[in-house]
């Protein structure tokens, strides 16, 4: 049961990765950027777009159906690779990432669209059609 869980949350993590990187294969005008390590995550990033939000959004949405988490936890479940891409990154190529504190902050916004979705999710759960009114 605690494997399931733990392969619960590193799927919605890569769904995270894969909600950045997806547009990137199908968006021709983007900007493509050179890094170190993960130069497709980079240009992901660097060229964010309303498909990324649109699938940080569905993130959420599906990861909450899946796990019963509150919905910042799941946003910071579905950005907390890249900072770990980050540091990645930093460690083979010190110059590569030299706004590094900035980036985190930005990587906390990304955060927000998979925790909206998730809220989304939460309410309707919670409603309960069958409740009786208490006056």
């Amino acid at each position: 049961m605690r494997t399931k869980k733990i392969l619960l949350l590193l799927s919605i993590s890569a769904l995270g990765i894969v909600s950045v990187i997806l547009p990137v294969l199908f968006l021709p005008d983007l900007k493509h950027h050179d890094a170190p390590l993960f130069p497709l995550l980079r240009t992901g990033i660097e060229g964010m777009s309303l498909w990324s939000v649109g699938f940080l959004f569905l993130t959420g949405l599906i990861g909450r159906l899946f796990v019963n988490l509150s919905g910042w936890k799941i946003g910071l479940l579905t950005i907390v690779l890249f900072p770990l891409a980050a540091i990645c990154e930093m460690i083979v190529d010190p110059t590569s990432h030299n706004m590094f504190p900035i980036e985190f902050f930005f990587y906390g916004l990304y955060s927000i669209p998979a925790m909206v979705g998730a809220y989304i999710i939460q309410a309707i759960e919670s409603f309960d059609p069958n409740k009786e009114i208490k006056n």
